[in-house]
């Protein structure tokens, strides 16, 4: 017996340790971002938590294109055409102030305005706990690093059995160990990849989602039948994709892709985070 261990027994010590340093990652991640203050995010910051700047931007550009503020115009350009609404976003009344002369959406995007109004979203979400922070993106990475404490342990069995020709175990017990120090250190890996959203703002889409279940893309609603701020809703919780549905050029011009899968959902990202920490 190496170590005074025999390997069955090894292998079962080592799985209730992987098991325990799992729980411990997944608590920390679960934890981490749960606390927020101010108001809840409005559909452009719940754009932004659901796919980043690119959905917040698509969101505030359908929506004054809806508001008849601004038009396709000549060679894959839009142009403003009236007043942004009164009570717009400033994300929405800085892309309708791009484009006061016709631009193309490369171009909105490189904005400087633009850019500025994203800025000042970003740093509002992460004041208000619905962003995590570069110390709390930290925290949770570092939850993974039992996983390759663990891993380490058995690595060193094995390789100081094959090194001092001593028994770490029958033939299964080495191959199921090898298998579980493999699953381990790619579960590490995985849960080293933290999302930018916290666990507060995963639980508010999760909850949105389940009240705007009838706009999923996936049940193929009535659009004609929607007003704009269902259609702007379901943009911000499942993608652009509603808009072409209604809007197929201006869709286009803002870089809504049919062909491109809709953000996964919060459920969904927490199914292939658990699938990566055990190794399938």
């Amino acid at each position: 017996m190496l170590w005074g261990v025999d390997g069955p027994r090894f292998l079962l010590d080592y799985t209730l340790a992987v098991t325990a340093a799992l729980l411990a990652a997944l608590t920390v991640r679960s934890l981490t971002g749960r606390r927020t203050r101010g108001d809840e995010p409005g559909l452009i910051e719940l754009a932004y938590l659901t796919d980043r700047a690119a959905l917040a931007c698509q969101v505030a550009a359908a929506g004054l294109r809806r508001a008849g503020a601004v038009r396709p115009a000549e060679l894959s350009t839009m142009v403003a055409v009236a007043a942004a609404p009164a009570r717009s976003a400033p994300l929405a009344r800085a892309v309708h102030t791009a484009v006061r002369q016709p631009q193309t959406w490369a171009a909105v995007l490189a904005d400087p305005g633009v850019n500025r109004a994203l800025r000042r979203l970003v740093t509002g979400l992460l004041r208000d706990g619905w962003l995590l922070t570069r110390w709390q993106r930290r925290r949770v990475a570092l939850g993974a690093v039992p996983l390759f404490a663990v891993a380490a342990v058995g690595i060193v069995r094995l390789v100081e059995s094959a090194v001092q020709h001593r028994d770490a175990g029958g033939p299964a017990s080495v191959v199921g160990l090898l298998l579980a120090c493999g699953a381990t250190l790619l579960g590490g890996w995985r849960l080293c990849e933290v999302p930018e959203a916290g666990a507060a703002a995963r639980r508010l889409l999760r909850r949105a989602r389940r009240s705007h279940a009838d706009l999923d893309p996936q049940h193929r609603p009535a659009w004609n039948e929607r007003g704009t701020d269902e259609l702007l809703t379901a943009m911000a919780l499942y993608g652009p994709r509603p808009l072409l549905a209604v809007d197929p050029r201006f869709a286009d011009l803002v870089g809504v892709d049919d062909e491109r899968p809709r953000p996964p959902t919060p459920r969904q990202l927490a199914r292939r985070e658990r699938r990566g920490a055990l190794g399938r």
